[in-house]
């Protein structure tokens, strides 16, 4: 069984027996959202010592300023009384300490249904550890037991943290970082047990939903299964699902033996909405191995205070999401045709994004912090998505390897490779240049064009090039252009119709059309709907007046249509395959290339 630390913790030099940690949680009036946690601290000989909370949480690139949910703090001695304090900076409370133990005693506004945050109500409570405690400055190696103090309507608490002593209701935690990165469910929640790739799993299943439990667990093994197939082992002792049913939320995040999934209750079925489901189930167990694990060098130990910025969130993401649905086609839960269909999707969704010709992967991934997560009107004209991008240039990558290697070696060599190396061996993180000298290494030829274009430039993605290394080719269907096109997206606002995006290049943009612009008019004529009713009906190259109000004024202005040149990629098979051309198709997608 490979070690269960994801990366070193830093340790401190303490004065005499370490320091001790303990918190308590108590929920009294769920409905009010609010969890109450006392802190106590003993051990500690020193004068002043700050009290932090998290700007952000691990998995999820943008600072959230957590500190903003607390409402009272204050500070107690052993006899009850208070010490003084100070606020020195949003996230940091600068004690006075007159002893060796003092409590901390706070609470945390949680109303914020998502898995980066924690929620509080009357029918559940759920903890993401860095929203709702407080850590030492300089202490983060700590062990700490958390009491739990249920509202009495709540039974049940799901977590990969141990109990103590017998008690569900006492954790143990070995350090701050496993307290983050070990989610709470509380409540009377659904609980499933199971064994899948060699080790226990826990399923909490929070809300109602159109699921299938039965059918829902056993696909869960499946991906289990051929994930643990392809890495050799599974790192964990055991693990944890925790899935909150929600009226429209979707997400997940990853954790060191666990995951939090959230997702639209009434979304299981048809099929194509519950592979959706799975795919993101996928995703998130492949990061037990690719970040938890094979993590970005810069990634851990974490600071809590500020960003952590990588250029690797491609390879973090990207490939994680390139495996996410091809591990359903491995595991028999998908055929080839549905996973053609998603990568088409995939990619007519990216080559269809202006962003990807003014953002790379690398910029994309270290300014996650102020863009991908702040997004607005103008993203998608000058940003790409480090998930998607990624996940096309993860597909393009294992192709090249294939080929290269005349179908001996595939991009699961890579990760497989570094996993060995760089955590069971070093238990380290990886740099680029590391990233890049494995997959040289496994290929026996340098990729560093590739990379140059596709991850650190914004060359084009040469699809037919790698694609045909297993027989494969896109056929544009739009190729000659169909329809007219204005190059706006709508939304209805108090019965006005509102521009609410406008795609960089298009008639609108070039025009003079404008984002929160209302659209009256089309000729003289009212428009009374969606845009593209009255679109249709004219031609490319055809210049009409479409009247608008901008800040209460009423303006006419001339655009030019255009034809919509936007591409529908089908993939279809070449003539005359080589044999290495099947193998490679053979082998990556596992069917036959007569099937």
């Amino acid at each position: 069984m490979a070690k269960e630390s994801a990366f070193p913790v830093v340790s401190m030099s303490y004065t005499g027996s370490q320091p001790t940690i303990s918190y308590e949680l108590s929920m009294e009036k769920p409905h009010t959202h609010y969890f109450d946690v006392k802190m106590k601290v003993d051990g500690v000989d020193k004068e002043t010592v700050d009290i932090k909370m998290p700007v952000w949480t691990p998995g999820s690139y943008l600072v959230r300023e957590f500190a903003k949910n607390i409402d009272y703090f204050a500070v107690t001695d052993d006899a009850g009384n208070q010490l003084p304090f100070e606020k020195v900076r949003k996230n940091t409370w600068r004690i006075q300490n007159d002893g060796k133990s003092f409590t901390v005693h706070y609470n945390v506004y949680s109303f914020e249904h998502s898995v980066r945050t924690s929620w509080l109500d009357a029918d559940h409570a759920y903890i993401n550890g860095a929203s709702v405690f407080m850590f030492v400055d300089g202490m983060l190696d700590v062990p700490s037991t958390i009491k739990v103090n249920p509202h009495p309507s709540f039974k049940m608490i799901t977590t990969p943290l141990k109990s103590k002593g017998g008690d569900q209701w006492t954790l143990h935690c070995p350090d701050y970082d496993t307290l983050v990165d070990s989610p709470i469910e509380i409540g009377t929640h659904e609980l499933h047990k199971f064994e899948a790739g060699g080790i226990p799993h826990r399923f909490a299943i929070v809300g109602e939903g159109n699921y299938n439990t039965e059918q829902m667990l056993n696909d869960t093994k499946k991906i289990i299964e051929a994930q643990v197939e392809m890495f050799g082992d599974h790192p964990c002792e055991d693990y944890t699902f925790i899935l909150h049913n929600t009226p429209g939320s979707y997400g997940g995040l990853e954790h060191l033996n666990s995951t939090c999934l959230i997702y639209p209750q009434w979304d299981y079925q048809p099929f194509d909405k519950y592979v959706r489901y799975l795919g993101l189930v996928s995703h998130e167990y492949f990061h037990l191995w690719n970040v938890k694990r094979i993590r970005p060098h810069t990634l851990g130990p974490f600071d809590y205070d500020r960003e952590n910025y990588t250029h690797l969130l491609w390879m973090a993401e990207g490939l994680t999401s390139y495996y996410d649905d091809l591990i359903l086609l491995r595991a028999g839960i998908i055929n080839r045709d549905d996973y053609f269909g998603i990568l088409q999707r995939n990619i007519n969704r990216v080559e269809n994004t202006p962003g990807k010709d003014v953002q790379s992967l690398s910029d994309a991934s270290f300014d996650a912090w102020i863009k991908y997560y702040r997004k607005n009107e103008n993203t998608d004209n000058v940003c790409i998505s480090y998930y998607s991008k990624g996940a096309h240039v993860g597909n393009l990558l294992d192709l090249a390897i294939r080929h290269h290697s005349n179908n001996e070696r595939n991009l699961d060599y890579v990760l497989v490779e570094i996993y060995n190396e760089y955590y069971k061996k070093k238990d380290v993180g990886v740099t680029e240049k590391e990233y890049a000298k494995v997959i040289q290494d496994i290929t026996g030829k340098t990729m560093d064009e590739f990379l140059n274009n596709y991850v650190y430039g914004t060359e084009p993605l040469d699809y037919n090039k790698y694609f045909a290394y297993a027989g494969l080719k896109l056929v544009n269907k739009n190729e000659k252009g169909r329809g007219v096109y204005l190059g706006v997206n709508t939304k209805q606002e108090g019965g006005k119709l509102i521009i609410s995006k406008i795609t960089a290049h298009s008639p609108a943009y070039e025009f003079g059309l404008n984002v929160n612009d209302e659209i009256v008019a089309i000729n003289g004529y009212r428009v009374d709907g969606p845009i593209t009713k009255h679109i249709k009906q004219y031609k490319a190259e055809e210049t009409i007046e479409i009247t608008i109000t901008r800040a209460g004024k009423l303006r006419s202005i001339p655009v030019t249509l255009s034809k919509n040149s936007n591409v529908d990629y089908e993939i279809q098979k070449v003539e005359n395959p080589t044999a290495l051309q099947k193998t490679i198709y053979e082998d990556w997608l596992g069917t036959k290339w007569d099937e």
